[in-house]
């Protein structure tokens, strides 16, 4: 931003609302600005954002203007006083009245000195951004301000289906309501029957008991039972390995027989063995023999072996029944 751009700034407040009292412009001041590098002020310089020293510098400025009206208003009574002696006289010598504005020290005539403006200036621009940021902030509260207005509306009608869901449940509630009595009278019916169940139930566990009691004695006799069972098998093992023993030593004893038969008959077939090969040598000479008598008969005429009475032909046929 140039120069002339900063003094279009300023000249927007500056010239509103301070008017000055002494015959200096805006562009002035703001050159005087411009030099404040160069001027050494005996007023020590403090942050914009003091609110006290702010404030002192405001109360200084407000006393100043009242002071500077208050002589400005005596100066213009005087002055209307003596109107009508110093006519001629500022006919007669308007120079000297010329000069004496002209003798007027600009700086005495000033109600805050620089650093003071540059203070101010500084507090304005700051109030200047903070309205920025207030107008900014504004125009998202209005927006904001509309979305809750839209929001509100729909949660109006939310509001009006809620009423009528609420007649809904009203009649829905007496409804459930003739239930519960419904419900209270079965209660009250199952509750008797539950009365005379536990009774019941009373019977069933004394009779339980009586069960549990007679199932105890069983349990005793069973076990008696199985410890005599036990008594029984140990005792049948025992006869099991006698008896047993006692047919492994029969066996033993049998077997020994049997090898001793056996023995026998092993000699009885030897001897019989001898005795058939004694047999068959005097079949074979037999046979021999029988085979030199069919040969001898066989050589022999039919006449020589029939006898004379023997049957030549087959007479079965003629037999009748």
């Amino acid at each position: 931003m140039t120069s002339k751009e900063r003094g279009g700034v300023w000249n927007d407040w500056v010239g509103d609302l301070f008017a000055p009292t002494i015959d200096l412009g805006v562009e002035d001041i703001l050159q005087g600005v411009d030099k404040d590098n160069a001027v050494k002020s005996k007023i020590k310089r403090v942050s914009v954002l003091d609110p006290e020293r702010v404030k002192e510098i405001y109360e200084r400025v407000h006393m100043m203007t009242v002071l500077d009206k208050e002589m400005k208003e005596k100066q213009t009574e005087k002055a209307e006083g003596k109107a009508s002696s110093t006519v001629t006289e500022s006919k007669d010598h308007p120079v000297e009245k010329a000069s004496k504005v002209e003798d007027l020290d600009l700086n005495d005539s000033c109600i805050w000195n620089t650093n003071e403006i540059k203070v101010i200036r500084k507090v304005m621009k700051t109030i200047k951004d903070q309205n920025m940021k207030l107008k900014v902030r504004n125009r998202e509260l209005e927006k904001r301000n509309s979305e809750l207005e839209g929001k509100n509306f729909g949660q109006e009608e939310e509001l009006e289906k809620l009423k009528i869901k609420l007649k809904e449940v009203i009649k829905a509630n007496s409804r459930l309501k003739i239930h519960c009595e419904h419900l209270q009278s079965e209660f009250d019916l199952t509750n008797a029957r539950m009365t005379a169940m536990e009774q019941v139930f009373k019977e069933v566990s004394e009779e339980k008991a009586s069960m549990a009691r007679e199932v105890q004695e069983i349990r005793i006799n069973s076990d008696k039972d199985r410890m005599d069972k036990t008594r029984l098998e140990v005792k049948l093992e025992s006869l099991q390995r006698e008896a047993t023993s006692q047919q492994m030593a029969a066996i033993d004893s049998v077997k020994l027989q049997c090898q001793g038969e056996i023995m026998k008959l092993n000699e009885q077939i030897k001897d019989l063995t001898t005795e058939l090969n004694k047999e068959r040598k005097l079949h074979r000479t037999t046979k021999k023999g029988l085979d030199h008598l069919r040969n001898h008969f066989a050589s022999l005429p039919m006449s020589h072996i029939l006898p004379p009475n023997s049957v030549r032909q087959d007479e079965i046929d003629e037999f009748q029944y």
